[in-house]
């Protein structure tokens, strides 16, 4: 009862200072920002509460408009359909944290994505599950026709709530696929929110290296609160930089890594525009 209060006490508090638009099927968005529209769908399917992601809305808002949903219905296709028509803008920028609804990257009116640690609910096959169990579930697979980025925490895979493979999401197309070093599925969300998650000892989060005592000292940026920052300073530098279509220059002048066998190392700092 006290987390529902809490939500609707943000979104109300949200509603206030940020202009809202209604939608052609009753549900409200949220606008936040200037610039070209980017709908961010929060964790748990859109649900989850957009100030839960506040430092990475702040870093986003004066370059884009960043869109949110509220209510506590997950967001659908049509949902994508109707903000673009009640826009009235032609497509959207999508941009995605945890589980969602991957056809949504299949509607018309997306011109890009970045996926933050995608999670989908693959199709079941009972007879499948019964007879070969989890390992016999298929991952699903799309294909878009636009550019898409893929950014995984690497500590998504090392803890007791690792990702099994079936569900991931497999796209074919234009695809740059990244792994960031040193930082696990909530370390995107704003502090309070990380510390949160971590105290709950399910998901692993940023922890900061470990020095031995010969070599210490002491360093401001291998603290947890910094590393957050920097990690979600970079995801919001390839999301501005997606929205500008400037991909392969950013490539070129700070030599992403764009496999999955490659890492990008947790401390990494990015000039920010």
């Amino acid at each position: 009862m006290l987390s529902k209060l809490i939500i609707i006490g943000l979104a109300s508090v949200s509603a206030f200072f940020n202009p809202s638009v209604k939608l052609s099927n009753g549900r409200t968005a949220t606008l936040n920002g200037r610039g070209p529209p980017v709908l961010f769908s929060t964790g748990l399917f859109g649900t989850m509460p957009q100030q839960f992601y506040n430092e990475l809305i702040k870093s986003l808002k004066h370059n884009v408009t960043v869109v949110t949903l509220d209510g506590a219905m997950p967001i659908t296709p049509k949902d994508i359909t109707d903000l673009a028509d009640s826009l009235k803008v032609d497509s959207l920028t999508y941009v995605g944290h945890s589980s969602f609804n991957p056809d949504l990257l299949e509607t018309d009116r997306i011109n890009n994505a970045l996926l933050i640690d995608p999670i989908v609910i693959p199709a079941l096959d009972i007879n499948g599950v019964l007879s070969g169990g989890l390992n016999n579930i298929d991952g699903r697979t799309i294909t878009l026709d636009y550019p898409v980025v893929v950014i995984k925490s690497e500590k998504l895979y090392q803890s007791k709530l690792d990702l099994p493979t079936w569900q991931e999401l497999q796209i074919n197309g234009d695809v740059q696929n990244e792994v960031y070093d040193g930082v696990g599925h909530p370390d995107i969300l704003d502090d309070t929110w990380a510390n949160i998650a971590k105290g709950t000892d399910l998901w692993g989060t940023a922890q900061g290296k470990t020095m031995s005592f010969k070599d210490w000292k002491y360093d401001n940026k291998n603290t947890v609160p910094a590393i957050r920052k920097n990690y979600r300073d970079y995801v919001s530098t390839r999301i501005l930089n997606l929205v500008n279509n400037n991909l392969q220059e950013q490539t070129t002048d700070i030599d992403v890594f764009t496999t999955e066998s490659q890492v990008l190392p947790g401390d990494y700092e990015l000039p920010l525009n």
